[in-house]
């Protein structure tokens, strides 16, 4: 119950760092707040102070950050529409920066070497078994950039960038002699057995002190590629390589996170900063009623000279909001019926 109640309240704090981020930037540019709340549902609490309302709702997850003129029109001069162009896009997008910047500090907190000598692997070799496949091709010393034009940002991308096709044979980028070497046909097939009886490719990597220089580096690395990973999702969703009834909500994220702190801290908090990223990436899709979506409606009045009626663009994102809360109610009852089916 501890562990459900953490995930609950981590993954509530996340959504209210995404609506501060709209609230700060909006506070600083002169755009007058209404409500800000913390939580879904019924209000328990609400204070009025400097002209908006602050209230604390009953469920711990969720929250809105609601700004006057946001959705219509209105005169007053401190209404979103009233603000400069930049100032609105930067309003639209400081809740998935600030989701991104939370993550990133999160995993700045919580890296740690991987290596078993206390240091970082890297994606540079260390050696290469001569009974490799890749032997003829990739030596020591050879960092490798990108495999399959996929780009090698941490060690766990190696495996990443294989498994993106059924071939054994792939186009590798290295860096060698401190120069971009591109090697059309590298084939890594697991050929060599280890003294365990397992096959491996046969390749080693070099593992390199940590340091503080190190540390940033991997923890940059890593939220990068997290953003990636959710990009990637994304595609795979849109092209049908993975269906709808795989997503999970609410539920199943908290689930996950709840089975995550039972079997270590680390892992949960590095979950906590994947998660961050994701809604940071998700709300930044050009898709009605999220923030890209209301970005690219500020990138058609730049682009127009004149903004976009309100009453049309409340439309698109009135529609936009219902087939939103339909997939929540969807992926929501997949949720349960993946635990009731599990607890029977």
């Amino acid at each position: 119950m501890l562990q459900i109640i953490l995930a609950i309240l981590a993954f509530g704090v996340l959504v209210i760092v995404h609506e501060f981020g709209h609230f700060i930037t909006a506070k600083r540019g002169g755009v007058q707040v209404n409500e800000f709340w913390i939580g879904m549902g019924p209000t328990l609490l609400k204070h009025e102070y400097h002209g908006t309302l602050y209230c604390l709702k009953l469920l711990p997850f969720g929250g809105a950050c609601v700004m006057e003129g946001e959705d219509g029109e209105s005169e007053n001069e401190h209404a979103f529409g009233k603000a400069k162009l930049p100032r609105r896009m930067l309003i639209v997008c400081a809740g998935a920066l600030m989701n991104f910047l939370v993550g990133f500090l999160i995993v700045l907190a919580v890296m740690q070497p991987n290596g078993p000598n206390g240091g970082y692997i890297v994606s540079t070799i260390a050696s290469v078994d001569p009974a490799s496949t890749a032997a003829g091709d990739l030596q020591a010393g050879d960092e490798i950039l990108k495999i399959d034009g996929y780009h090698i940002l941490v060690r766990s991308d190696f495996e990443t960038a294989l498994s993106r096709t059924a071939s054994t044979t792939h186009k590798v980028t290295v860096r060698r002699e401190g120069e971009k070497v591109t090697l059309p046909s590298v084939k890594l097939e697991a050929a060599v057995t280890d003294a365990n009886g397992n096959k491996r490719i046969g390749i080693t990597f070099a593992e390199l002190p940590d340091s503080l220089g190190m540390h940033l580096s991997m923890s940059v690395r890593t939220a990068v590629n997290y953003a990636r990973l959710v990009w990637s999702s994304v595609g795979m969703l849109v092209s049908g390589q993975v269906g709808v009834d795989q997503l999970s909500g609410p539920v199943g994220v908290a689930e996950v996170m709840a089975d995550t702190a039972k079997y270590s801290m680390i892992s949960f908090f590095q979950l906590v900063a994947f998660i961050s990223i994701n809604l940071g990436v998700m709300n930044l899709l050009p898709l009605p009623a999220l923030d890209g979506g209301r970005l690219v409606f500020l990138i058609i009045e730049g682009i127009r000279r004149k903004p976009v009626p309100p009453k049309y663009e409340g439309y698109v994102h009135a529609a936009g909001l219902m087939l939103l809360l339909m997939l929540m109610v969807y992926v929501t009852g997949q949720d349960v019926l993946r635990i009731f089916m599990r607890s029977n």
